[in-house]
């Protein structure tokens, strides 16, 4: 009987290479790994053709799935590399880490206790839970103390270089058996959790040992295995593991993704480069020059220079600096030095596009079908049946009621759903309605959506928090408008958590904006969710502040960006004046409202200022009763004057007329400036002016256009009918004029 330990690190390629060349070598006839026992029974699962790493082994309390803890794997784990060939062979493998049933009966129960003792919660309302990397202790980091014992500044440089870019792999495991044993025979005791851990784990070897096998493959994380092969007193062991608490745990596979494998989680593994270790899993040859060709493709998809000679120089660069280290290889590091001299010409944004593209990598695992409900799924399921929601095939209609704690619950749950990309229900638009506590939803289920679900279970364990996370990965790359709007789909959700990190986010975002339309677009959704904050009883306080802030930099903006532009990009600002309007009228804000209409009433004058924005800046004044009937003639007669070009008079009619035709069917002196001006057009100009005039005209209703034609059939409606009374002519003051005129034109008076 022999036992072969395997000193791992979690997600090497390195090691798992060096694993799976000495296993061959080896064959054992079972394998014990590292891992939760309680997913012991879906290991063979890994086997299936469907399934595709990155992938996650997920376990949690049935009860509790929002304290799941993921156990993640990719291709080139030494992990998945143990459980592929244990299935080939056909041999067992079983897990031996210490049950997690007995963690999570502590978890709850301390949750328990601390929700009974509200003065106990956090500052902030939430129960602060302990972490897996509490359970440490004050166990040292033996990458980062071998690395610095070598003399590397890097606290992963030396295991990269010794072990990931190791090309001889004999004796690479009994070299970390040592180096191990050393480390902790310096370091200060480990927790108590730890103690159980390995105590756990020696029990599973004795049992292999009692079971018979003769020879015996312990793979595990490098730090375990002096504990695991060094003398142990069983009666302690024993001692350690007696009376620890259980609870009902769950297990299932979900899909992981490779930015997933950057954190820390699960069992605190993460690396650094998942993309960078995949493509040295794949590529052990020539790893080199295929990751800068491979850079140089991807900047070339993204519209950047970069050249086959480039290529060339970059590689030989890295080659350099790898020799002038000492070093085997180049590696990550030289490579990325070597392509921001030569490959981004000294660029940052690049090579900031091949970090997150290549170095990090945007692959996702699949699962098969097979697989057991992820706890995404658990929580929809419970979700459902308290808000009285039944999933149904069919297609159905519910009308939610925000007032109300089941519409509001019912609206949160299906917000948070489409955030998360699974449909299942489609807000509709009533246009009958204007109020805010109601909404209209079209539900229908689709099986696919149960897979959908447990695809977003890299986010979280519970949709609250799995949306909320979610959200805040969009903001990362969000510019202003957008992250408004995220904003206003975290308040209908009701995720608070989300809420504050977006609320930083516009905060900082708006303080360093420049862009007048950037602010305009992201101020109605700020309006929304303080609009919403009435009904669904959303903590708003710190929304009203960006929006006065916001409000105060576009009405200093707005008449800038409104100056010398063309009618197509007039066009566009009007539709951001007109949301803008839109927010002012649902925020109600007397001291914005004020400000805002100073605002208008400044575009209105201001000759620089495109004709249509004038026009409609004016309308908006004289619809809100900030603008009276004579200042609207006054600006209409000095307007549609004959020193106003033909081309800005039809602009400024456009937009003075955009939207709605009632001001012309109301206001009679309004429409007889325009009559007389449009009897005065030249026949060409009139021609050349029409598809504006039609396109002013066109967004009235069908009603308003019937009434116009009966107005224009009326006797005495138009200028162009002959007025009922005659125009006085002072023939004398008349004829006082006429020497001056003759003088003017080059002749005498006879």
């Amino acid at each position: 009987m022999s036992i072969h330990f395997f000193g791992i690190r979690h997600h090497g390629p390195g090691c798992a290479r060096a694993l799976a060349s000495a296993l061959e070598e080896l064959q054992p006839d079972i394998i014990l790994l590292e891992g939760p026992p309680e997913a012991e029974d879906i290991i063979p699962l890994a086997a299936d053709a469907a399934m595709i790493p990155p992938v996650a082994l997920l376990v949690y309390p049935q009860d509790k799935p929002q304290h799941g803890v993921f156990y993640p794997f990719a291709e080139f784990s030494p992990e998945w590399i143990a459980i592929r060939f244990a299935a080939k062979q056909a041999i067992p493998l079983k897990m031996m880490d210490l049950p997690l049933t007995h963690r999570f009966a502590e978890i709850l129960s301390a949750e328990e206790a601390l929700a009974s003792q509200s003065d106990q919660a956090g500052e902030d309302g939430q129960l602060n839970m302990p972490s897996q990397a509490s359970d440490l202790g004050s166990r040292i980091d033996p990458l980062s103390a071998l690395s610095r014992a070598a003399g590397y500044d890097d606290e992963e440089l030396w295991w990269e270089i010794e072990v990931e870019q190791r090309r001889d792999h004999s004796e690479l495991f009994s070299a970390i058996q040592e180096a191990m044993t050393a480390l902790r025979e310096g370091s200060p005791e480990v927790s108590l959790h730890e103690q159980q851990r390995e105590a756990a784990m020696r029990s599973r070897i004795r049992d292999a040992q009692k079971s018979g096998y003769e020879r015996i493959a312990i793979v595990c994380g490098a730090w375990h295995v002096p504990a695991l092969a060094g003398k142990a007193n069983i009666k302690h062991d024993t001692a350690l593991l007696k009376g620890l608490p259980k609870t009902k745990l769950a297990s299932t596979w979900v899909p992981w993704s490779a930015d997933r494998l950057a954190y820390r989680s699960g069992y605190g593994a993460g690396v650094i480069s998942p993309g960078w270790y995949a493509h040295i899993w794949r590529h052990p040859e020539q790893a080199g020059i295929r990751w800068v060709t491979e850079a140089a493709r991807l900047m070339r998809s993204a519209g950047l220079d970069a050249s086959s000679a480039s290529v060339i120089e970059t590689f030989r660069l890295a080659e350099a600096l790898a020799a002038m280290r000492h070093y085997p290889m180049a590696g990550l590091g030289e490579l990325r030095e070597a392509m921001l001299a030569v490959l981004c010409h000294g660029e940052a944004e690049p090579l900031a596009l091949i970090r997150q593209q290549l170095e990090i990598g945007e692959h996702l695992g699949q699962v098969p079908a097979s697989a057991a409900a992820a706890p995404l799924q658990r929580d929809l399921e419970l979700q459902q049946k308290r808000l009285r929601l039944k999933a149904e095939a069919g297609s159905k209609r519910i009308e939610l009621d925000l007032r109300e704690e089941v519409g509001r619950g019912r609206s949160r749950l299906l917000h948070r759903l489409t955030i998360l990309g699974v449909y299942w229900g489609q807000l509709s638009a009533d246009r009958n309605r204007t109020g805010t506590f109601r909404e209209s939803w079209q539900l229908q289920w689709d099986p696919e959506m149960a897979i959908q679900l447990i695809s977003y279970s890299r986010y979280g364990n519970c949709l609250d928090e799995a949306a909320g996370n979610k959200l805040c990965e969009q903001a990362s790359q969000a510019d202003l408008p957008e992250l408004t709007q995220l904003l206003d789909l975290a308040v209908l959700a009701n995720l608070p958590a989300a809420v504050s990190h977006l609320l930083h986010q516009v905060q900082n975002q708006a303080a360093l904006a420049t862009d007048v339309v950037h602010l305009m677009q992201a101020l109605p959704p700020l309006v929304q969710v303080a609009r919403y904050g009435d009904v669904r009883g959303t903590q708003h306080d710190q929304v009203g502040p960006i929006i006065s802030g916001l409000f105060e930099r576009i009405t200093l903006g707005v008449p800038l960006a409104a100056s010398s532009i063309d009618e197509d990009a007039a066009a566009a600002l009007i539709e951001q004046i007109q949301a803008v309007q839109q927010a002012i009228d649902v925020f109600d804000e007397l001291p914005l409202r004020t400000e805002w209409f100073n605002c208008l009433a400044n575009l209105c004058d201001q000759e620089a200022v495109a004709p249509a924005i004038r026009g409609f800046a004016l309308r908006l004044g004289y619809d809100r009763q900030q603008i009276n009937d004579l200042q609207l003639e006054q600006f209409t007669n000095r307007m549609l004057s004959s020193g106003t070009s033909a081309a800005d008079a039809t602009a400024w009619l456009g937009g003075l007329l955009r939207g709605s035709g009632l001001l012309l069917l109301h206001h009679e002196a309004l429409w007889r400036v325009i009559d007389e001006w449009l009897n005065h057009l030249p026949h060409d100009v009139f021609i050349d002016r029409l598809p504006l005039l039609r396109r002013a005209f066109s967004g009235f209703t069908p009603a308003e256009r019937r009434q116009m034609g009966g107005k224009v059939r009326q006797p005495g409606a138009t200028a162009l009918q002959t007025p009922s009374t005659a125009i006085a002519v002072d023939a004398v003051r008349a004829g006082q004029v006429l020497p001056f005129l003759l003088r003017l034109l080059g002749d005498t008076p006879s």
